[in-house]
């Protein structure tokens, strides 16, 4: 077996494995005895040759990359990941990605120069980054290898990634010991420094301990907060409903909207108007706390705060909906106003902003049935324009034209 004595960043070793590619490309069976390729590299280019690619792999976009990442144990950890390891190498001119069990890509964050080269070779957010998608890559045989590794220039399989380098390392979950994520720092030659790898497998073990401090979720389904269109707010667990104060309520829409964290400084401005109102908010968060803990809820960590655990919510949902421009799924899941009795200055915020936003979509695109489902709700009850609209497209026989013209009279004064 051909032994190798130099740094897989050396030149030399780079202009073999280029030779190396031009075989492969002629129809040569990779050899160890032929090719000075380091062993774990050649034994993934022989399992990337076997490999039958599939059609374009789906890439995650909009409500399904929303969803996978909500689902993911990395989302509850983002405040730790990124000042441990996203923070220090996007400084140093490196992108981060944090990619699931099956290789899909659910964040990756660096300079935007940067982020847009990547785009152009699909190493993007949604995107499946798994061996049998991409051939040979730091991240992709870290998770079939259930190891550390790193991958140098030409030794990616794919020609159109020989510019970059990168290091990877697997996240197991530390009951089961499943592999549950991968951790990857990609860029130029600096990708492999040997600071690399000790900083994300420090990060890993970090992860890890954190997830083992976490009480495990009964159910593992994400917890479901459903705050539109209610006076008394929930948060489902299974079969299980905690009905929630409203104060509460404002606290849970706060932090699983900020996945990140949130200061107490900061949630005192959003929920009380001053930043004076610190002292209060840590009393509040602590009755939380109190309140989930003894439901078997999902805890909420400090420094900053944030949710640990899975926590979804029609807010998000009706979000996500807006986003995509699907009208049926955003009047399925906003029931009406966010939290109704909520004077909160955030909530506020985000029940005007959600709400205006539906309302210009049923206008823009809105099928007079539709129309006339969100007429029925208090907050259009005096909404002559939606009715008008109703009108200008309900069919001659519609019963809800009959109806919305019986309103828009009624509401404009006029008399049979």
């Amino acid at each position: 077996m051909t032994t190798i004595s130099w740094s897989p960043t050396d030149s030399v070793y780079q202009t073999q494995l280029l030779r190396a590619h031009e075989e492969l490309r002629s129809g040569a069976e990779p050899s160890a005895e032929s090719w000075p390729v380091r062993a774990p590299v050649l034994a993934s280019w022989r399992r990337s040759l076997a490999t039958v690619p599939a059609a374009d792999s789906a890439v995650l976009k909009g409500e399904a990359l929303a969803s996978a990442r909500r689902a993911h144990p990395f989302s509850s950890l983002l405040p730790l990941l990124r000042s441990r390891l996203i923070d220090p190498a996007v400084e140093a001119g490196l992108m981060v990605a944090l990619g699931d069990a099956q290789g899909r890509l659910l964040w990756v964050e660096g300079r935007r120069q940067l982020i847009s080269r990547a785009d152009a070779m699909g190493f993007a957010a949604g995107a499946d980054w798994s061996e049998q998608a991409m051939g040979t890559s730091a991240p992709g045989l870290a998770l079939t290898t259930a190891a550390p590794m790193q991958v140098v220039g030409a030794e990616h399989f794919h020609e159109a990634v020989h510019p970059w380098s990168c290091s990877a390392v697997p996240v197991r979950d530390p009951r089961t010991r499943a592999t549950i994520g991968v951790l990857d720092v990609t860029g130029t030659a600096e990708a492999v420094s040997p600071l690399v790898l000790p900083l994300l497998e420090a990060t890993a073990r970090a992860v890890q301990e954190e997830l083992a401090a976490q009480p495990p979720l009964s159910p593992t389904a994400p917890a479901d907060l459903l705050l539109t269109g209610r006076s008394a707010p929930q948060l489902r667990m299974g079969s299980r409903s905690l009905e929630l104060s409203g104060r509460h309520a404002e606290l849970l829409t706060v932090l699983h909207l900020e996945r990140d964290g949130i200061r107490a400084v900061e949630l005192a401005e959003e929920l009380h108007g001053t930043a004076s109102a610190e002292g209060t908010v840590r009393a509040e968060v602590v009755r939380l706390r109190k309140v989930l803990e003894a439901a078997g809820g999902p805890g909420i960590a400090s420094r900053p705060y944030r949710v640990q655990g899975l926590i979804d919510s029609d807010l998000l949902r009706t979000r996500d909906a807006l986003d995509r421009g699907d009208v049926d799924a955003a009047l399925r899941h906003w029931a009406g106003d966010l939290l109704p009795e909520s004077e909160a200055p955030v909530i506020r915020r985000l029940r005007a902003h959600l709400g205006d936003h539906l309302r210009e979509l049923l206008l823009e695109r809105g099928t007079s049935a539709q129309l006339w489902s969100f007429a029925q709700r208090p907050e259009a009850a005096h909404d002559l324009e939606i009715l008008m609209e109703i009108l200008r497209h309900a069919p001659a026989d519609a019963p809800e034209r009959t109806a919305a013209a019986t309103r828009a009279r009624h509401l404009r004064g006029e008399t049979d």
